[in-house]
């Protein structure tokens, strides 16, 4: 990853402490027609927060990409969103909390594109196990940088660990569930359901990280699909054959 340098930090405008022209103006009006301008103020102030909310998230994802997660500082963070220190620490305490919050939709997005795989329990196919696949790399190049980014502090920071380390067992653990449903059926032969689903995560996991979340540029859509054949032609190979009839 190429470390970028820093800008020399000013002095930023707070959008959280400027009043709006518009927000005045209505404000004004609801006054002068008897309407409750303390809820109107609220609404105005909790847009705003909104706004400096996410500016904060996505300034946070530059600097992490530009500078590393452990040599960015919050001074950076907030240069970058054009906020002050202060607009930080009304939305958060670490910049730790920060990258959490911003990486909880990525994650659930990955299970959510993969829940279905093999939910009826049928004989396993090749073209299904492509079509999850691919879905699956589709996402995560979506959100490759922020994915990236756990993985990378996971290394660092035991929080972001526990988080990584309870992402991968609740795949591993439906992999598993899902293999176990298989055998059931007779579908596939008898295997070590829990070693081969962590391996095959495993793979899944490290494709991801190295040919998508790595590289400076995303990969084009073509090339996602060329990996997440080979992958799950793997995993295809991978399962048991079942017992013979007989």
């Amino acid at each position: 990853m190429t470390m970028t340098a820093r800008p020399r930090s000013t002095t930023v405008a707070d959008p959280e402490d400027d009043v709006d022209d518009v927000a005045l103006a209505v404000l004004d009006r609801h006054a002068a027609t008897g309407g409750r301008a303390d809820a109107v103020a609220g609404r105005v102030k909790n847009a705003r927060g909104r706004r400096t909310k996410q500016k904060l998230i996505e300034a946070a994802i530059r600097c992490f990409s530009d500078y590393g997660y452990r040599r960015t500082r919050i001074q950076d963070i907030v240069f970058q969103a054009g906020v002050s220190q202060g607009s930080f620490y009304r939305h958060f305490t670490t910049k730790g909390e920060l990258l959490l919050e911003a990486l909880e939709p990525c994650l659930e997005e990955l299970l959510t594109v993969t829940s279905g795989a093999g939910g009826g329990g049928g004989a396993p196919s090749l073209e299904a196990m492509m079509q999850v696949t691919s879905a699956y790399f589709t996402s995560y190049a979506r959100n490759r940088l922020l994915l990236r980014l756990l993985r990378e502090a996971a290394v660092i920071d035991a929080e972001f660990y526990e988080r990584w380390q309870n992402q991968r067992q609740r795949f591993i653990g439906r992999t598993q569930r899902w293999m176990e449903r298989l055998h059931a059926g007779g579908h596939i032969g008898e295997g070590n359901f829990p070693v081969l689903a962590d391996v095959l995560g495993s793979t899944v996991e490290q494709t991801c990280y190295v040919h998508i979340g790595l590289p400076e540029q995303a990969p084009r859509q073509e090339q996602i699909q060329e990996l997440a054949r080979c992958v799950a032609e793997v995993w295809f190979r991978s399962l048991p054959p079942p017992a013979p009839a007989g």
